[in-house]
């Protein structure tokens, strides 16, 4: 089974949309929203589908704090998190689960959809192969919700930094999983998520202290010729 982790907060303008594309999964899975405090009618969305199971964040630590409290709730062998604004495409996603669930890798990642909520518009988001290479030294192969890794996995690399992070808390999870020399990465050619770019975005609109954060953070940052190489697996 794949727990499916959303952190949400005031997200009800899209969160229906989140929810349904989830429940069209044909996989087991629990779907696990944990609610940061929502005054904006989130909550009676949620009531409306029982299947799903709310958490209320029982401390402020942000958005990594409320994914990491799904996480230690998820009874899925597999877990990942999609936020209250990005979408499921279901055979993509279920093609990452079918691959993983044989046990032949710790983290698979897939290719999606960058939705710009501003302009309406979609653009394809490839993932890279060679993952782990590829966040060694900087640059994430794939778009965060189109990931699925063991809970194994997770606990063994510590979990979210959410005391530390608060934007760039995905990229330090994915390269402290990818310098695990026994950790196996997998990329599928697979259309798996429905990412949102929103200018008011939790990134978008903080992109000082995203600099802030990989600057006091020491991230690895890619050379020419590992940007030159990033360029070019867009089109492998």
């Amino acid at each position: 089974m794949i727990s499916i982790i959303t952190p949400n907060l005031n997200n009800a303008k899209y969160l229906e949309d989140n929810i349904l594309s989830i429940s069209k999964l044909n996989i087991p899975f629990e779907h696990i929203i944990i609610d940061g405090g929502s005054t904006d009618g989130s909550l009676d969305i949620i009531l409306k589908y029982p299947q799903i199971k709310l958490l209320h964040q029982t401390e402020k630590t942000g958005m990594y704090g409320a994914i990491h409290q799904g996480f230690s709730e998820a009874k899925g062998e597999y877990i990942t998190w999609v936020n209250a604004d990005d979408r499921i495409i279901t055979a993509g996603f279920e093609a990452m689960y079918l691959e993983i669930s044989k046990g032949i890798c710790d983290f698979i990642y897939s290719d999606g959809y960058y939705y710009y909520v501003k302009e309406n518009i979609q653009k394809f988001g490839k993932g890279r192969r060679f993952g782990k290479f590829f966040l060694k030294h900087g640059c994430m192969p794939t778009m965060q919700p189109s990931s699925i890794y063991t809970k194994n996995l997770y606990l063994e690399i510590g979990g979210l930094r959410y005391d530390k992070f608060k934007i760039i808390g995905d990229l330090d999870l994915f390269l402290r999983m990818a310098k695990l020399k026994k950790c196996r990465f997998k990329y599928i050619r697979a259309l798996s998520t429905v990412f949102s770019n929103r200018d008011d975005s939790l990134g978008n609109s903080n992109s000082n202290l995203y600099y802030k954060e990989l600057a006091d953070n020491q991230m690895p940052k890619p050379n020419l010729l590992v940007s030159i190489l990033y360029r070019i697996f867009k089109y492998i």
